[in-house]
């Protein structure tokens, strides 16, 4: 009964390979070279905008604002008159 529903003539099969593409040196320092750039433009933009903000940061709050006075008695303040002066 299987007999009767195979085809008598052989067929012949010819296995293609498949394309393989395998990843050269140059490949590997290319993509390297291409992870490494994106993270190196993505520091310099950010650092960029970091020092962006400190400039305008440091120009609305100058740095002299932004000292305590000195609570030694060897560092004269002048904001504050020492008893000397009020005599």
């Amino acid at each position: 009964m299987f007999l009767a529903l195979q085809d008598p003539k052989p067929f012949v099969v010819v296995p293609v390979p498949a394309p393989v593409h395998q990843a050269s040196f140059f490949d590997v320092i290319l993509s390297a070279m291409g992870l490494t750039g994106a993270l190196v433009v993505a520091s310099l933009v950010l650092g960029a905008g970091l020092a962006l903000f400190l400039m305008i940061w440091h120009r609305r709050h100058p740095p002299e604002a932004d000292r305590l006075p000195p609570i030694s008695p060897l560092i004269p303040d002048s904001s504050r008159r020492e008893s000397s002066q009020a005599r």
